[in-house]
């Protein structure tokens, strides 16, 4: 304790701005030059712990007040209030607008579990200095538009509820230089079609945990990285021609989507029901390709590997525990003529969960075959195969190899995983 004492003032409230407030305001005991430091710590986060004692969540909320008005930094870095179920709008307005006041660069809200969404004051939204802006479970039916964003560079919507289908355009459009995006969508939100228009945005991560029949629209050409899950019936995409990585689960209208992504270098895709390839698309910049086996569909694979010229890793894989896989609906058959004399430049191939059904033997062979500067060729079987499985699998797997370049292994196979909600 007495060598971190004789570190300079900067050094301690750095330290001290790791810690949240609570624990904060106990080293005020620790000695005289402790004391007052608190005061000058430029990061105010609070956990509600769920007080259900109204003495309890008294103090709790006299505790904010304190060491919000009593806080001398020069700037408010960061405001954060965790899981907060029982503050009324009043109080949680006061302190944002304290906060909004001392030029708050950083504010993070997010409600309890089943809480009722919370309504944030006007002053937020005109507050000129924020760079980061998180809000889960809150309401946005009674802001006012315009808004007024001109530094924000991160934005998350996390079960956000708006008032109508013009709310997120008139809200995105005040983000004049935002650059990542996330969108976690519920289907009280009142909003059937989405439309971003971001020509500065980066990353966007969208998902719709209730896809229907509105519209998606996405026009972001400047982004690289995307992750989407849940769009509905229709959906229009423009052209990013800067993308670099995306993860697409893709449950109807894939053209569109995929014209979109030709200029992909990792490409992350989970397709179901009827899934189509753009006509006359190539993506010329794809080197990785991972593609879900829970509801195969051939023709679409095999145009991807057709069309990727520079393609060099092939990753087959099971994000979803569909019992309809590939031995029940994949109709593989002979490959038409022109696949059979198309020569693939992969140079891996990983497989999760392979079990060795013929389905999934055919497709082994047909790359082994058609890959001549194949390298590595990785296998893992499902968790519940046993040994003398495994052995079966490896030979039938080495018998297919004798046209290959390498010998198939078992090893572990990771992949990109589908977007967890939980962790928007």
């Amino acid at each position: 304790m007495d060598r971190i004492s004789s570190l300079p003032d900067e050094s301690l409230l750095q330290i001290l701005s790791s810690l949240n407030t609570k624990d904060v305001l106990k080293t005020s005991l620790l000695s005289k030059q402790w004391r007052n430091l608190w005061k000058w710590v430029p990061k105010l986060e609070y956990l509600d712990c769920g007080n259900t004692n109204a003495t309890d969540h008294g103090k709790f909320m006299r505790f904010v007040d304190r060491s919000l008005l009593l806080n001398k930094a020069p700037v408010l870095e960061r405001l954060s209030f965790k899981s907060f179920s029982k503050s009324s709008d009043i109080d949680i307005g006061f302190w944002v607008r304290v906060a909004a006041e001392r030029d708050l660069r950083d504010f993070d809200y997010s409600s309890a579990p089943y809480s009722e969404p919370i309504r944030l004051p006007q002053s937020l939204f005109t507050c000129g200095t924020l760079v980061v802006l998180k809000l889960d479970s809150v309401s946005l039916e009674d802001v006012k538009f315009p808004v007024s964003f001109p530094l924000l560079k991160t934005l998350h919507l996390r079960s956000v509820i708006f008032l109508d289908d013009e709310s997120p355009q008139k809200l995105l459009s005040s983000c004049k230089v935002l650059e990542v995006l996330v969108v976690k969508r519920v289907t009280e939100d009142n909003v059937k079609s989405f439309s971003i228009t971001v020509p500065s945005l980066r990353k966007l991560i969208y998902l719709n945990v209730n896809s229907g029949e509105g519209l998606f629209a996405l026009n972001a050409p400047s982004l690289k990285s995307l992750e989407i899950d849940g769009i509905g019936h229709k959906c229009m995409i423009e052209e990013m021609p800067e993308i670099v990585s995306a993860n697409v689960q893709i449950y109807r209208n894939s053209e569109n989507i995929l014209a979109s992504l030709t200029s992909v270098k990792r490409l992350s895709l989970c397709f179901h029901l009827v899934s189509r390839f753009p006509t006359g698309k190539i993506f010329h910049q794809l080197v990785e390709l991972e593609v879900c086996t829970c509801n195969p569909k051939r023709d679409l694979l095999m145009s991807l590997l057709k069309h990727s010229p520079k393609l060099r890793a092939l990753k087959l894989f099971e994000r979803h525990d569909y019992r309809n896989t590939w031995e029940e609906v994949y109709n593989w058959g002979e490959p038409k003529s022109v696949l059979r004399r198309l020569k693939l430049g992969l140079e891996t191939l990983e497989w999760g969960n392979y079990r060795g059904w013929n389905k999934e033997k055919e497709l082994v062979r047909f790359v082994f075959k058609n890959s001549r500067s194949l390298k590595k060729a990785t296998f893992s079987p499902v968790a519940t195969t046993t040994t003398e499985e495994k052995n079966r699998m490896l030979q039938e797997l080495t018998a297919l190899a004798r046209v290959a370049t390498c010998q198939p292994v078992f090893g572990s196979v990771s992949h990109s995983s589908s977007i967890n909600p939980f962790s928007l």
